[in-house]
């Protein structure tokens, strides 16, 4: 029996094992990160989170290409220590405005080289964008090199769940416009808005049917202590007549 149960846990931990070994992989990809970029927003940091995936080579450049169809416009890359970066730019097919003006190229390609990462490691490659497409993804390809020569083309899409897919980076949506949001008044209420021109301050007075007023609320108090106490003296008068009847005549 003893055998058997150790030949049980053996197993489980081989299929345990096993399980995270095919985890590994998949929680090793290069990926894109931030928590600033919003859909048509600015000035947004967005990292390039690159694990080493080999068990015996370093990896010593990232390569990341930027589509044209979504452009990140005024891209500005974070000095990594240890790492040089190099910036490609390319002609965009039709210029973009925005507030900061009107640009004909984009950055399609940044290059970092230089470096190393060791096994078990990470390196995070940052950049700043100016602008970011009002779209609500981002998608990018990415080319990791290895000391050893091995080169890993993240370039597939990631919606078929491949071994390499491309980073993507999901944009939020941009907040509510509320600055022309009108006041609603609920069935019975009436309200009265006072604003004064030329400042952005108003002032809203409602008063609802059917909701006790403080002074009410005041009053029903006030009634119900008199109450109270007329109640107890009321009491009191009643038990001290019934013990003058029980008193025996003469005492």
């Amino acid at each position: 029996m003893g055998g058997r149960m150790i030949r049980v846990a053996a197993a489980v931990g081989m299929a345990g094992g096993l399980v995270a070994l095919m985890a590994l992989p998949a929680s090793a990809h290069v990926t894109m990160h931030s928590y600033e970029a919003q859909q048509g927003g600015s000035d947004a940091l967005i990292s390039f989170r690159t694990p080493n995936e080999e068990s015996n080579a370093s990896t010593t450049q990232l390569e990341v290409d930027f589509p044209v169809d979504t452009p990140l416009i005024g891209l500005y890359v974070e000095p990594t220590p240890g790492w040089q970066f190099q910036v490609t730019t390319s002609n965009l097919p039709k210029p973009v405005t925005n507030g900061d003006g009107t640009f004909t190229q984009y950055v399609s390609k940044v290059v970092w080289s230089g470096g190393n990462i060791p096994v078990g490691g990470y390196q995070d490659f940052n950049i700043d964008v100016s602008d970011l497409p009002n779209a609500p993804t981002i998608e990018v390809k990415a080319l990791q090199t290895y000391s050893n020569g091995d080169i890993v083309r993240w370039i597939d899409d990631p919606s078929t769940n491949p071994p390499h897919p491309a980073p993507t980076l999901a944009l939020t949506p941009p907040p509510p416009d509320t600055s022309g949001a009108s006041t609603t008044v609920a069935p019975g209420a009436t309200a009265t808005t006072a604003a004064s021109s030329g400042t952005q301050s108003a002032a809203s007075t409602a008063t609802l049917k059917g909701l006790a007023k403080t002074s009410d609320v005041n009053g029903a108090k006030t009634v119900s202590i008199i109450a109270l106490v007329v109640g107890v003296v009321g009491l009191l008068a009643a038990a001290a007549a019934l013990l003058m009847r029980r008193r025996p005549a003469g005492s």
